[in-house]
């Protein structure tokens, strides 16, 4: 156990959260080390009471609130309060976890033991209010899909560590200077999916990423449906995803045979296909503008130009559709032709 932290800038955006942050915020006041800990809330035009409950912890907290005049979402959020942060250290959060009280002690020590000669992040792991993993390691497949193998599982006892190919939005701790020089999260994505492609730079830089099962953070809000708004992100960025970061897309041609007809159905089943269609349409009408966040992608300097994959395909939209025998028996078809590819 460490006495001394170095200074730590904890960021993360607040929208409508005031059911949230009053937890959240009594969790992050109870931390050990607390004088090295600055609190940067980066405020989405919030239009209830969280900007309130915020102001009301400046007593007992070092909390700078970022006021914006509109919704910017979360990863363009995370960055401009990167540029606040005075701390050799970040962490990246959402406005309903909870903390342990010596959390980043033993995430300092875990950092030390693990870095040696060459920088490491962390994304510790993440459980539901109730102990099912919300985040605990994640995979990437070639095709976007990006998911954690062990969601909803009890979380081990003891401390475990272990390389994981992302980390997760909600719970990232990296240097300062490491997250400013990596770009930080991609505007583009507004929510959803930032994390996944910030993973694939990390990648591409050759930097290792670890998670770990202790410490953790609590997730208030255990949240399985997809709405509207949520599909539609998730899908469309899925796509974004794809068409920045994979090499050869041709050989993908293949794999969207099989799985795009899979989804248009589930789309049809889920009430969502005139959603789905919508994205298929700004897709093709953004082809321009798509190349070119490709071609900048492509000229990025990196220690690896294009990182392969773990072929491993998840249901990551399948929801209610999980009791369907067949359908499943269709998936385990298609997930054993793409471990095969």
């Amino acid at each position: 156990m460490h006495d001394f932290l170095p200074k730590i800038s904890i960021i993360f955006p607040s929208y409508n959260g005031e059911k949230f942050l009053h937890r959240n915020l009594d969790s992050i006041k109870q931390l050990s080390n607390l004088n090295e800990i600055e609190l940067i809330i980066v405020d989405n035009n919030s239009k209830d009471s969280s900007k309130e409950i915020i102001k009301s912890y400046s007593k007992t907290l070092h909390v700078k609130l970022v006021e914006l005049n509109n919704n910017v979402g979360f990863a363009k959020a995370c960055n401009i309060g990167a540029t606040y942060a005075k701390g050799e250290f970040i962490f990246i959060t959402n406005q309903d976890m909870l903390f342990l009280k010596n959390f980043f002690q033993e995430l300092l020590t875990i950092y030390k033991n693990y870095k040696k000669n060459q920088e490491i992040i962390i994304s510790p792991a993440i459980i539901f209010e109730g102990n099912g993993i919300h985040y605990f390691g994640a995979k990437i497949h070639i095709l976007g899909f990006s998911y954690s193998p062990n969601l909803g599982q009890k979380l081990p006892h003891k401390q475990i560590v272990v390389k994981t190919q992302r980390i997760s939005g909600g719970s990232l701790f990296i240097k300062n200077e490491l997250f400013l020089k990596l770009g930080g999260f991609d505007n583009i994505y507004f929510m959803y999916y930032e994390d996944t492609d910030l993973s694939l730079r990390i990648l591409r830089e050759g930097i290792k990423m670890y998670t770990t099962s202790f410490p953790y953070l609590i997730h208030q809000k255990h949240e399985w449906n997809f709405n509207d708004f949520r599909y539609y992100l998730l899908e469309r960025n899925r796509f974004i995803l794809i068409f920045k970061n994979i090499n050869h897309l041709k050989k993908l041609i293949p794999l969207f045979l099989l799985t795009e007809p899979l989804l248009l159905f589930q789309s049809i089943i889920m009430k969502k296909f005139r959603l789905r269609i919508r994205i298929y349409y700004e897709l093709l009408s953004n082809l321009k503008k798509i190349k070119n966040l490709r071609k900048k992608s492509k000229q990025k300097m990196f220690l690896f130009p294009y990182q392969k994959l773990d072929k491993t395909l998840d249901p990551i939209l399948l929801g209610e559709m999980k009791s369907f025998k067949v359908f499943i028996r269709f998936l385990g078809f298609i997930n054993y032709l793409l471990k095969n590819f």
